[in-house]
């Protein structure tokens, strides 16, 4: 009898689990669109204002969302051309059927990230086409025909993205841009990529236009690469022996020295690279507004000056030109100016999804015992 009271009680104890094993091993068939986290395989662990988790079945959930809010501002389920658009999407989930074959995109950042997954041959728009350099791949595109100038990225023309035929707009969407009305046929990507504070979490994005346009592989191996040779930089820079040179950046323009805040992206830029940044422990992650003397009062006796400029090279007797009193500060005295002239140099496309670049400059001209071979992409002394 004792033998056979353990049996049933084994019994029922399997019996009683049973229901409860089916319950938690729903299959993903079973699951919503809203189901995130239980079946989805999230792709994105950087970006603070990018998710994107594959739900199978050819579907990808992707959130874009915003600095100040914690609703997403853009909810997309991106479903392979060759899948069935599934039944439990929300009403405000914007599908969009991948590989797309026909874009407009409004920033050159973005046509780079395009260039190198592969997928220009997608491009049929671009914005401020006019302020793309001449070597410009897309401003050959654009002479040509092939890539329709869309005007403006702050007002875009609605005829001309019309007249594209995109399937997609990838905008940047900056304050004060006024988005024309759009045939429901086109669904607006709001990329908030430059809202990220970290160089990683930005670069993260070139995830998004890999499952856009059918790179997922070829953007993970980019973004795998960025890590590895940021965090291979970061070592370098920690382990120099050099001392943290005091570094001033940017310069005044109509009575204002914009200047990085503390905890934005420029400012764990130059932390990583092993600078000693007078503002690292001020608040905010745009910039600061500073005047002249205040920037004196932290920054006249700085090691070097980072200073990015459009179309001359920021020579100290260039810089002396522009206002007599930057003679005070030392780097001008000293010849340690480190310009970059973005007419012709790539920076702010490369900054976006290769931090790593521009983090070699900043390693080598701050540290350059750990650098002793390396020759300068962006800055020039």
């Amino acid at each position: 009898m004792k033998r056979t009271f353990r049996r049933g009680a084994v019994l029922l104890a399997v019996l009683a689990v049973i229901p409860l094993l089916s319950m938690c091993r729903r299959s993903s068939d079973d699951s919503t669109f809203d189901d995130y986290g239980d079946f989805a395989d999230t792709l994105t662990h950087h970006a603070r204002l990018l998710t994107i988790a594959d739900m199978g079945h050819g579907t990808v959930r992707v959130d874009i969302g915003s600095p100040d809010s914690d609703n997403p501002t853009a909810r997309l389920a991106l479903v392979h051309r060759d899948s069935v658009i599934p039944d439990s999407l929300p009403a405000d989930i914007r599908v969009i059927r991948t590989p797309v074959c026909r874009a407009a995109v409004f920033s050159a950042v973005h046509t780079g990230a395009l260039d190198e997954l592969g997928a220009l041959d997608a491009l049929s728009a671009i914005a401020d086409g006019n302020y793309l350099g001449s070597t410009d791949t897309v401003a050959a595109l654009v002479a040509s025909g092939r890539v329709i100038d869309a005007g403006p990225s702050q007002s875009p023309s609605a005829e001309r993205l019309v007249a594209s035929r995109a399937e997609v707009i990838l905008s940047a969407p900056y304050e004060g841009m006024t988005m024309p009305k759009l045939p429901e046929s086109m669904t607006v990507v709001p990329c908030t990529d430059y809202l990220e504070n970290t160089p990683i979490a930005r670069a993260e994005w070139i995830l998004l236009f890999g499952e856009l346009f059918g790179s997922r592989e070829k953007a993970r191996a980019i973004f795998t690469d960025v890590i590895d040779q940021y965090s291979d930089l970061c070592f370098k820079a920690a382990g120099a022996s050099s001392p943290k040179p005091k570094v001033l950046t940017e310069s005044e323009t109509s009575g204002v020295w914009y200047v990085p805040a503390g905890h934005s992206y420029m400012a764990r830029m130059l932390a990583d690279a092993g600078a000693d940044y007078p503002w690292a422990y001020t608040d905010g992650t745009g910039s600061l507004a500073l005047n002249l003397e205040t920037v004196a009062e932290k920054a006249i006796d700085a090691d070097i000056w980072l200073l990015r400029t459009y179309g001359y090279k920021a020579t100290p007797e260039c810089l002396k030109k522009q206002n007599p009193r930057y003679a005070a500060f030392k780097p001008v005295r000293e010849g340690t100016v480190y310009g970059c002239d973005t007419s012709v140099s790539p920076v702010f496309n490369d900054i976006a999804f290769h931090p790593e670049r521009v983090l070699a400059d900043y390693v080598a001209i701050f540290h350059p015992d750990v650098m002793p071979e390396y020759t300068l992409r962006y800055f020039s002394r």
